[in-house]
């Protein structure tokens, strides 16, 4: 989720908030994770004329080649292209068109390779084919070549991004190399791929990831028997009822936390998203590796611990929403993001996460990360540094990292975030993948293996209240409707994460809190 572009395009699409781009057409009324850059129009842009960079394959690791970084042939197009968040390669329609990416390699060896494409995808592409089918496609080196035949992937608006693990392993020659991806399929044959990215590993090293992935999960059936959470994007950019806004640290001085969890405990929620950094990058609570990074941008008092008692003594659980924003602008554009210090950025970002979760141990009990996919996976993430940071204090902590619309970044993580919208998450064209009457973990598809959760805006505004003078907006589904469609979740044990807009003060709207009586009401939602 970020900061809205929900039913707009709110200031381009990326603004300082989260990346989830979005399609007026037809992401208005799922979106919530976008990335805080400016874009001036949702137009897709030819590739950039740079350089073409030679990439260094660790390995020892899971090396992400980016579709973007590669060079392009034919008519190929790159997704925005200037943002601090990287997105896909698109108009993929002939055999003229190719990928090659420079690498160099320490030595030579053999590598496994999986493929983030969406084929004729319905999303932000638009797909003229009426009747999709499988493409062929081969991965050249130096040394060898791999064929694999790209399935389409019938499923949600929100679902069509598909893992593609490549049976063999391609040798890589030591020293500077290419490697090339193009269709093979025959004259006259019509087809739409897109391609996010290309992820090297050797098998010894993802057989050893997965065994650290599994060493590192936390439970997450408290979250599957709460049966539905609640979202608050509370931020320095929240606006009350009426009249202009207070500084953040009076807003966060008057907050009445009592008040507002008894308002939570009125819907039944068995736990909550706290989100404190969508749209601007403030920390309600005295955490001095975060004043460090953006003096002023704390506050004295720890709100956070204080929710925290007040939301355990209902039975509720608190986690927390992190978006990776500055307050400048320029730290989201794409020149800063490709030319920051990568290690020294990481290490700053585990020092933060790691303090907030030392100083609230077991009262902490997740992490919901934005960007996981569109901007940390394309940096080449240090995962397990990252998911042990966000676990300090309580190894039970859960951790997602938002893959929007796309295949999970990581498996070094308890649940997938998610973001969408009801109608689209429970179709049943999911149905192998997360079956009725499941465990609510994924048992094939782009986030096989994590808890299923599903994360979505409750009314038709913005995921946080940034309009002066303003009511919060109507809900967008009845009463009715959205029981069904909580009811439909629970049979699939997937999680609804709902973000609930509040005003400065942290009161929702009488509309809301009538609505979710009623669901609490129908859902009956059990002590935890």
């Amino acid at each position: 989720m970020t900061p809205s572009n929900f039913v707009r395009v709110r200031q381009g699409i990326l603004s300082n908030q989260r990346i989830l781009a979005k399609n007026l057409a037809l992401l208005a009324a799922f979106l919530c994770a976008s990335l805080p850059v400016r874009l001036s129009s949702q137009e897709a842009h030819a590739p950039a004329s740079e350089p073409q960079k030679v990439l260094s394959i660790v390995p020892s690791e899971t090396n992400v080649l980016m579709a973007a970084d590669a060079g392009l042939k034919g008519h190929l197009k790159v997704q925005w292209p200037d943002q601090a968040a990287r997105f896909w390669v698109w108009n993929w329609t002939s055999n003229d068109d190719s990928m090659t990416w420079k690498v160099r390699v320490p030595e030579t060896g053999n590598y496994s390779l999986t493929l983030l494409t969406e084929n004729c995808g319905q999303v932000l592409i638009d797909c003229k084919l009426p009747s999709p089918g499988p493409v062929k496609v081969e991965l050249a080196s130096k040394l060898g070549k791999l064929t694999y035949t790209i399935g389409y992937r019938k499923a949600s608006a929100t679902n069509l991004w598909m893992r593609n693990e490549v049976p063999g392993t391609l040798r890589l020659p030591a020293g500077e190399s290419e490697i090339t991806l193009r269709a093979l399929e025959p004259a006259g044959h019509a087809f739409n791929l897109s391609l996010f990215s290309m992820e090297l590993v050797k098998p010894a090293v993802s057989s050893a990831l997965s065994v650290e992935g599994a060493t590192l999960r936390a439970s997450t059936k408290w979250m599957v028997n709460a049966k539905y959470g609640l979202m608050f994007t509370w931020t320095a950019a929240s606006f009350p009822r009426t009249g202009p806004k207070k500084s953040y640290e009076e807003a966060t001085r008057d907050f009445d936390v009592n008040a507002f969890a008894d308002m939570v405990a009125n819907t039944g929620a068995g736990f909550i998203v706290f989100a404190t950094s969508w749209s601007t990058y403030y920390f309600p609570a005295p955490i001095k590796s975060w004043e460090r990074v953006a003096p002023g941008h704390t506050t004295q008092r720890d709100l956070i611990a204080e929710l925290a008692d007040a939301l355990t003594k209902r039975h509720i659980k608190l986690m927390l929403y992190y978006h990776a924003g500055r307050s400048e602008d320029n730290w989201w554009s794409g020149t800063h993001a490709r030319s920051m210090d990568k290690d020294a950025y990481f290490k700053e970002w585990e020092e933060q996460i790691r303090e907030i979760g030392l100083r609230y141990g077991e009262k902490l009990a997740g992490w919901w990360f934005d960007d996981g996919t569109t901007f940390y996976y394309t940096l080449q993430a240090p995962w397990k540094a990252m998911t042990e940071a966000a676990k300090a204090g309580f190894p039970g902590r859960v951790v997602g990292y938002n893959s929007w619309i796309l295949p999970k970044a990581t498996d070094l993580q308890d649940y997938a975030c998610g973001e969408g919208d009801f109608p689209d998450r429970l179709t049943s064209e999911n149905d192998a993948e997360l079956p009725v009457g499941g465990s609510g973990i994924f048992l094939s598809g782009p986030q096989k293996g994590l808890q299923a959760t599903m994360t979505l805006t409750n009314e038709g505004g913005d995921w946080g209240h940034i309009k002066q003078d303003a009511d919060i907006p109507a809900p967008r589904y009845s009463s009715a409707q959205a029981i069904d469609y909580i009811r439909q979740a629970t049979a699939r044990k997937t999680v609804p994460v709902i973000n609930l807009e509040v005003y400065q003060d942290g009161s929702a709207s009488q509309q809301t809190i009538d609505e979710f009586k009623a669901i609490k009401a129908a859902i009956q939602v059990p002590v935890q």
